[in-house]
């Protein structure tokens, strides 16, 4: 009995895991529905010179990893200093600057694991940019409000992660097809694509609803 509700219990939690990721990846991306990260993602299609995986393999990395010290700090050490610090002392002001934290260590032990293989460099040049996309601290900012527990906070960064590397390749698909010579000629470049982004926004709000972004 005791087996079959661990079992249970497993299940549950992996149910519960992807639920939130999915969730994360489509009905709340963090560019069409957050517009989080919008300025670096134009920036990326746009640059040549930039892989996109080489950069959205860190960025999912550093969120999947900060959201568990995300937690920690939400959950353990405000509490904590909640309580043996004076009232007018605004603790909530500091929690953009403790999650801040929270990706730099994240971005540490990403730094160590990347630098194992001296195959990956590429992707320890784009750990910087990745890990300050606001992308990665607004995720953290939005569990917080949500008050989810551990695993969904893990679940929601890692979907989150996972869903700006869906808008990167979405957009970037998006911007060739708009190089067609039917586009107005003004309308080409950034302006086709932020309204290419728009239109993909709309159509997920009108799907999901304004609801769920309270």
């Amino acid at each position: 009995m005791l087996i079959a509700n661990a079992e249970l219990s497993v299940l549950q939690a992996v149910a519960q895991f992807f639920t939130y990721a999915v969730i994360a990846i489509f009905a709340e991306n963090a560019v069409f529905f957050r517009s989080m990260g919008v300025s670096r993602l134009i920036k990326l299609v746009n640059d040549p010179d930039v892989n996109t995986w080489q950069y959205c393999i860190p960025t999912i990395l550093v969120q999947t990893l900060s959201a568990p010290l995300g937690w920690a700090v939400q959950n353990l050490l405000f509490p904590y200093l909640t309580s043996r610090t004076p009232d007018w002392l605004p603790l909530a002001a500091l929690r953009p600057l403790a999650f801040l934290t929270c990706s730099l260590i994240a971005m540490a032990v990403v730094w160590v694991l990347v630098g194992i293989s001296r195959k990956r460099a590429a992707y320890r040049e784009q750990l910087p940019a990745a890990t300050f996309n606001c992308c990665v601290i607004g995720t953290l900012l939005i569990s917080a409000n949500q008050n989810y527990d551990l695993l969904q906070w893990i679940a929601f960064g890692f979907g989150s992660g996972l869903g700006y590397l869906v808008a990167v390749l979405v957009v970037d698909e998006g911007r060739r097809r708009l190089r067609s010579k039917d586009v107005p000629a003004i309308f080409r470049g950034l302006p086709s694509t932020l309204i290419y982004i728009g239109i993909i926004s709309l159509a997920i709000y009108g799907l999901v609803g304004i609801g769920s972004a309270v």
